[in-house]
């Protein structure tokens, strides 16, 4: 199976977080490549993971893209598993999430507009420029949206950079694809009562 993309993202399940790898294949097929249980922070639990997938074989040399959030023991993970072979965008949705986070209810439609068109923006010079001038308009009156945003703004553009088509570049913008098997496992789960363990 040649793997082209992973994703990565960590569920709660009862008391408990699984970090779970997706992955798509050259046909665009997805599959559920393994997962571990341990919060998404923890760089031990990442790196086992995607170290367990090098070892069953799965190839990277020829570059992966990296779909995740911006958790920095992830990231740690990443490069020390894949080196420079892994290309790494940054979940536009989590940082969303996190820069809108920072600002008063009434602030928030038009900074999340202006996030949207500075990522459906193709030409990645133009996008990062729109960021910028967004995340300087933010300094003044709130600099900790402005520091969110400005916080691994480059890895929020890599699927613009790789020149993606726009329908695959709207598909890798986020760890969304994901979310479709974490909802399918919360619905055939959720009849649990008793979890004993991990």
């Amino acid at each position: 199976m040649r793997i082209l993309a992973l994703l990565i993202d960590g569920v709660g399940m009862a008391e408990h977080t699984c970090v779970v790898v997706m992955g798509i294949d050259a046909d665009g097929k997805k599959h559920v490549l393994g997962l571990r249980e341990g919060a998404t922070e923890n760089a031990t639990v990442c790196r086992a993971l995607l170290s367990d997938l090098v070892e069953r074989g799965l190839r990277y040399e020829d570059g992966l893209l990296v779909v995740m959030d911006g958790s920095k023991a992830l990231r740690a993970a990443v490069r020390d598993t894949f080196g420079g072979c892994a290309a790494v965008q940054r979940c536009q949705v989590h940082k969303k999430r996190n820069v809108l986070d920072h600002l008063p209810e009434k602030e928030r439609l038009w900074v999340s507009r202006k996030l949207d068109q500075a990522w459906r923006e193709a030409n990645p010079d133009k996008a990062r420029e729109s960021l910028k001038s967004l995340a300087s308009a933010l300094e003044r009156n709130h600099p900790g949206a402005a520091a969110s945003l400005r916080e691994g703004l480059e890895e929020t553009l890599t699927v613009a950079r790789l020149g993606l088509p726009p329908t695959l570049r709207r598909t890798l913008r986020s760890t969304n694809p994901i979310e479709s098997a974490f909802e399918t496992v919360r619905r055939a789960s959720r009849n649990v009562k008793r979890w004993r363990n991990g």
